[in-house]
């Protein structure tokens, strides 16, 4: 797999726990260029046509189409006064769930930490450096209940929900993302109106868990932007508030719709137990 002396030697797993045990999606294999990462250009004032100016069909489109596809590739950037955190991120749903994410943290005086984990078979496998007393280069802790997550588009249908359910949700212009065409929306979601939806843009437990973690994180309401390419599906969005970490900017770039990750997870003979793992740790 990857891996260097001490790389891994301090393996931080918050993120890597809070994709594997809640990450959300499921769907077809459809490939497009919309899939294409990254991100550029700036908003064009021309006309749009009734159809791509329509802020929520498009939106409903986006939405249906995401829950449409197995798999893609999310680059995710998350800056606060903490520092900066980049998580590559790679999904499939089939034949079997696997999620792969690659993370650096870097805060201001501190050595860069980097975490490399694979969620799949009901455990999240992470990375480590050998442990001298086992020769062994990986660790599990089960997920909840034992059960893989069952849906692979990361932060991306809270977001598509909370501009569907948001009633000033508005198309901002065109605005090209990595060389293809994109529209641009965007709306400022309040928290405390959000947990009050009642429609068909966000279910009651999307809604609920979408305000726990955004009232969790200190904040009252959120500035979420999405830019959907011409065929529907999304190439990047989002999430600007102000909370706990102060000024906070959460961005997701995605890729490789359709392309599933072709890593597995590690075979039993380098894998130990959080607690063997914690124990070998603590021998030296």
């Amino acid at each position: 797999m990857v891996g260097t002396a001490k790389k891994y030697a301090v393996p931080f797993l918050g993120a890597v726990l809070a994709v594997g045990l809640t990450a959300c999606g499921g769907g077809d294999d459809s490939k497009s260029a919309g899939g294409q990462k990254g991100a550029g250009g700036t908003a064009s004032s021309a006309p749009k046509s009734a159809e791509r100016s329509d802020a929520k069909s498009v939106i409903a489109a986006a939405a249906k189409k995401t829950a449409g596809v197995t798999a893609y590739k999310i680059d995710q950037t998350t800056k606060n006064s903490e520092g900066e955190k980049r998580s590559e991120q790679a999904w499939r749903k089939k034949p079997v769930p696997l999620t792969v994410v690659k993370s650096t943290e870097k805060k201001p005086g501190a050595t860069d930490r980097e975490s490399y984990s694979i969620v799949t078979g009901g455990a999240v496998y992470t990375k480590t450096d050998k442990v001298p007393t086992t020769g062994k280069s990986w660790f599990k802790i089960e997920t909840q209940a034992g059960k893989d997550p069952n849906r692979v588009e990361g932060l991306l249908p809270g977001r598509l929900g909370a501009l569907g359910a948001t009633s000033s949700t508005k198309w901002v212009g065109s605005e090209p993302v990595g060389g293809h065409p994109a529209d641009h929306y965007s709306a400022t979601v309040v928290l405390s109106e959000l947990a009050t939806y009642e429609g068909p843009a966000m279910n009651h437990a999307d809604r609920d868990e979408y305000v726990l973690s955004a009232k969790d994180a200190g904040e009252s309401q959120v500035v979420v932007d999405v830019w959907v390419g011409k065929d529907d599906l999304v190439l990047k969005s989002q999430e600007h508030g102000k909370g706990k970490h102060g000024d906070e900017v959460v961005t997701e770039e995605y890729s490789d719709y359709g392309i599933a990750p072709k890593e597995e997870a590690p075979p039993a003979s380098a894998v130990l137990t959080w607690d063997e793992y914690m124990a070998a740790l603590t021998k030296g």
